[in-house]
């Protein structure tokens, strides 16, 4: 069963390849008829990558909003949606490192932690309690600011530099916020959890993805002023 899952995410890997294509031919057409534009190589891809992301983290959020509450409040645990979930997560960062060469690197050591949590994320049974359930926790809270992929993305192919400026501040705010309460239902959630040395396996992981989101959150402070 498991090996479902991995040939799921290299498919969502591979199709991945068809959204840039076509993407880049749009962009390409759109940059030629506005020559205020000078899209190059790497920003057509990296647009790409975050307005992509956007739109399917929104639809994350709309369809796993119920399991969430289902598991955290009424203890009941789908493997399979949250399998299928973090397989469609996790590809969205592992085609970022693939089809956009240039990322930043804590950018890129942020995709290679979320792709190494995706591989965990099949190889576990959340019926059962263990530290592994932050990992939900986690992506939850991940997709909650989708705007802010959307501004990354929207920012390169607008003109319109006060609608950016204020897409900058809702997703600092957003950001912000999802990025603490994720935190603290990370803190609270292994508080409440038997010891084990797994747990810094977990805090080491976390530590990384948030070295990037802390510099995310400071550029989009500094984006909205």
């Amino acid at each position: 069963m498991i090996s479902y899952y991995f040939f799921l995410m290299i498919l969502f890997i591979y199709l991945h390849r068809y959204v840039y294509r076509w993407g880049e031919k749009i962009l390409l057409n759109y940059s030629n008829t506005n020559e205020l534009l000078n899209l190059t190589e790497y920003k057509i891809k990296y647009i790409i990558k975050n307005i992509w992301k956007s739109g399917i983290l929104f639809l994350m959020l709309i369809l796993g909003t119920f399991h969430f509450l289902e598991g955290f409040i009424n203890n009941r645990w789908y493997n399979v949606f949250f399998y299928i979930f973090g397989t469609i997560y996790s590809s969205l960062d592992i085609s970022g490192l693939i089809y956009v060469r240039g990322l930043p690197t804590a950018t890129v050591v942020h995709h290679c932690v979320v792709g190494l949590l995706g591989t965990l994320n099949l190889l576990v049974d959340y019926s059962v309690s263990g530290y592994y359930r932050s990992i939900i926790i986690y992506t939850y809270f991940s997709i909650i600011p989708f705007l802010v992929n959307f501004y990354l993305g929207y920012r390169y192919i607008s003109n319109n530099r006060e609608r950016i400026k204020k897409i900058a501040g809702y997703s600092y705010k957003i950001y912000t916020f999802s990025l603490i309460t994720n935190i603290l239902c990370q803190i609270i959630f292994f508080i409440n959890q038997e010891y084990s040395n797994y747990i810094f396996v977990y805090i080491v992981l976390y530590a990384l993805i948030l070295y990037d989101d802390i510099k995310l959150i400071k550029f989009l402070r500094k984006e909205s002023l």
